[in-house]
C-alpha cells in the first residue's frame, strides 16, 4: 500500500489542517491556534528535531503540561515519524531517570517551569543529547546547568521545515505511552498509528458523533492514554481542544462557559467538585454542554442524577486502558445506567469484544454468563507491544489472527445481557481455604455502615487458611471499633468466610498515581 494510501496521525493532523484552517485547534491559557497556525508551528518544531538529529523511529522525551505548545511539540515527532513520550510530570528526575533511559530518547522538551528538574534528568542521562524548553502559562524557571537548543514556540520562526520527512505507514510505531503503574519502572505501551487513528474513529462514536464544531476541556494529564482518547478524536474531525495546566474546579466552569465547550469528561471525584463549586447553581452558563462523560471509577448515583438534571441528559461512561485505546474497552450510555445496569461499565466498543476467561488462561478458556474470571478485550485499537520488554508484551497481549486479545488482570463478569461488571483485579483476589473472595462485595458493605468514610479490604497470610481478610478503615467517629464493625458485618448478607478478621483504622489510604486505591502497598504495609 502507497504511503498516500495510509491512515496516520500525521495524515489525520494533516487533513483537518487542509479541510478546518480556520477553525480553532488549541486553545490554552494564554494561546490561540488554529488548525493553519498549530500546522506551522508543528513542521517548524520537526525541522527543530531534526536539526538535533532526530530521525523516524528516534524517541522525543516530553515533560509537559497540559497545553498548546504540548500539541505542537507531540505533533512534530509524529510529523518525523519519531515516537513521543511523554513523561510522568510529578515524579522527580531521580525516579524519571531509568525510565528515561530505558526510552533512549533523542530530545527531551520540557516546560520551562521545570528547567531545574530537566537539567537533573539529563545529567542523570548521557542518552539523551539535545534538549528543548516549552514554554507555557506557567510561569517558567531558570537553572544554570540547563542548556536547551531553543525555546518553543518563540524561537520557531528560525526553523524551516524544507526537506522531505520519511514515508510513515500505519503498521509504524507511532508513540510510547506510559502506564501508571504503582512501583516500579511504568510500562512503555507501543501504539501504532492504526491503533492511534483507529482509537480517533472510534472515539468519534463514543462521544455520540463529534463535529468540527464540537470543543472539549481536556483536563487529563500528558502522560496518561486518557489524554489521547480524548483529544485525538476532537483533532481527527478538526474540533477545538482547550486545556488548562492544573485543574482548578472554578477556572474549569470558567472555561467551559467561555470557550463554549460541548463535551465535558471527568471523573466522578471532578465532577463532586463541580458541584462543591456551584455547577448547578446557575451561576454559570453550561448550557454548551451537550455530552457529559466520566471514567476511572464507579459513579454514584447521586451526583449521576445532578449531572442528567443540570448539565446534560446524555451521559457516556468509558472503560479503557493504557494498553486499549480509544476504540476497545466499554462503553455506556444513558440509556444503560438504570436500575441494576449503573452498576455495570457498558458494553463492548464499537468493533471491539469483550470475553471472561479462567484467570491466568488463554483466549479459549471462556467461562460462562455471570461466571467471575479475567476480563479480556480485543479491538482495534489495542497496542500489541510493550517498549523494551517483549517478555511482558508476550504475557498481556495474545495474538488472535489479525486482532490482538489484551489480558486485563481485572476480575469481572458479564451478564445475560453482555454488560460487563468489574469486581477488582485479579492479584487483589483472596484465597481463604481454597475459596476465592472479592474485596468489592465486602468493602460495598463496609462503606454501607454510617461511620465509615473509606474502606478498602486485603488479603494477608494465614498460617490455617492461607489468607484471611483484613480491611483497613477511615472512619467518620473516633470511637468507632472493630467490634462494632464485626458485630455489622455478622448481620449482613455476607458469608462468614468473608468477612475482615482483621480491622485497621487509618487517616489515609495509599493510592496510584491515578486515584485509586493501592492494594498491593495495603498488602506490604506501607
Amino acid at each position: 500500500m502507497r504511503e498516500s494510501d495510509q491512515i496516520t496521525v500525521r495524515e489525520m493532523f494533516h487533513r483537518a489542517a487542509r479541510w478546518f484552517p480556520d477553525h480553532e485547534a488549541a486553545v490554552d491559557e494564554t494561546t490561540r491556534y488554529t488548525y493553519r497556525e498549530l500546522l506551522d508551528h508543528v513542521q517548524r518544531c520537526a525541522a527543530l528535531y531534526h536539526e538535533l538529529g532526530v530521525r523516524k523511529g528516534d524517541r522525543v522525551a516530553l515533560m509537559l503540561y497540559p497545553s498548546a505548545v504540548h500539541c505542537i511539540a507531540l505533533f512534530a515527532a509524529f510529523e518525523l515519524g519519531a515516537l513521543p513520550a511523554a513523561l510522568h510530570v510529578r515524579e522527580t528526575a531521580k525516579a524519571l531517570a531509568p525510565m528515561v533511559d530505558r526510552l533512549s530518547p533523542r530530545v527531551l522538551v520540557y516546560d520551562a517551569s521545570m528547567e531545574g528538574k530537566a537539567a537533573e534528568l539529563v545529567g542523570l542521562c548521557p542518552v539523551v543529547t539535545g534538549s528543548v524548553r516549552a514554554r507555557s502559562s506557567v510561569p517558567g524557571e531558570s537553572h544554570a546547568e540547563a542548556k536547551p537548543a531553543a525555546e518553543i514556540p518563540g524561537d520557531l520562526k528560525n526553523y524551516t521545515m524544507d526537506f522531505e520527512p520519511m514515508p510513515v505507514y500505519e503498521s509504524d510505531p507511532a508513540a510510547i505511552v506510559l502506564s501508571s503503574g504503582t512501583t516500579g519502572i511504568p510500562k512503555g505501551i507501543v501504539h501504532t498509528n492504526s491503533t492511534l487513528t483507529n482509537g480517533a474513529r472510534g472515539g468519534v462514536y463514543n462521544y455520540n458523533g463529534l463535529k468540527p464544531s464540537d470543543a472539549l476541556l481536556n483536563i487529563f494529564t500528558t502522560s496518561f492514554v486518557a489524554w489521547y482518547n480524548a483529544s485525538l478524536p476532537f483533532f481527527n474531525v478538526g474540533g477545538k481542544l482547550i486545556f488548562r495546566s492544573k485543574w482548578d474546579p472554578k477556572g474549569y466552569l470558567e472555561a467551559v462557559q467561555e470557550e463554549k465547550a460541548t463535551v465535558a469528561f471527568l471523573v466522578p471525584t471532578m465532577w463532586r467538585m463541580l458541584f462543591a463549586q456551584g455547577a448547578d447553581s446557575g451561576e454559570y452558563d453550561l448550557s454548551s454542554i451537550k455530552l457529559a462523560a466520566f471514567a476511572g471509577e464507579v459513579m454514584d448515583p447521586t451526583t449521576l442524577a445532578r449531572i442528567q438534571k443540570s448539565i446534560s441528559p446524555h451521559l457516556m461512561q468509558i472503560y479503557g486502558t493504557t494498553e486499549l485505546g480509544a476504540s476497545a474497552g466499554a462503553v455506556a450510555f444513558e440509556e444503560d445506567m438504570i436500575g441494576d445496569k449503573l452498576a455495570s461499565v457498558g458494553k463492548p466498543m464499537l468493533n471491539s469484544d469483550i470475553r471472561i476467561i479462567t484467570p491466568g488462561g488463554k483466549k479459549q478458556d471462556e467461562l460462562s454468563v455471570g461466571d467471575s474470571g479475567e476480563v479480556i478485550i480485543r479491538g482495534p485499537s489495542v497496542a500489541n507491544l510493550v517498549w523494551d520488554d517483549p517478555a511482558v508484551g508476550r504475557r498481556i497481549f495474545e495474538a488472535d489472527g489479525t486482532n490482538t486479545w489484551w489480558h486485563s488482570g481485572d476480575m469481572g463478569h458479564l451478564d445475560e445481557d453482555g454488560y460487563l461488571y468489574l469486581e477488582g483485579r485479579v492479584d487483589d483476589m483472596i484465597i481463604s481455604g481454597g475459596i476465592n473472595i472479592m474485596p468489592a462485595r465486602v468493602e460495598e458493605i463496609l462503606l454501607s455502615h454510617p461511620d465509615v468514610a473509606e474502606a478498602a479490604v486485603v488479603g494477608v497470610p494465614d498460617p490455617e487458611w492461607g489468607q484471611k481478610v483484613k480491611a483497613f478503615i477511615i472512619s467518620k467517629r473516633a470511637d468507632l471499633d472493630d467490634r462494632e464493625l464485626d458485630s455489622f458485618m455478622k448481620e449482613s448478607a455476607l458469608a462468614d468466610y468473608q468477612r475482615p478478621r482483621v480491622y485497621e483504622f487509618a487517616e489515609a489510604l495509599p493510592r496510584t498515581a491515578t486515584g485509586k486505591i493501592n492494594r498491593k502497598a495495603l498488602r506490604q504495609g506501607k
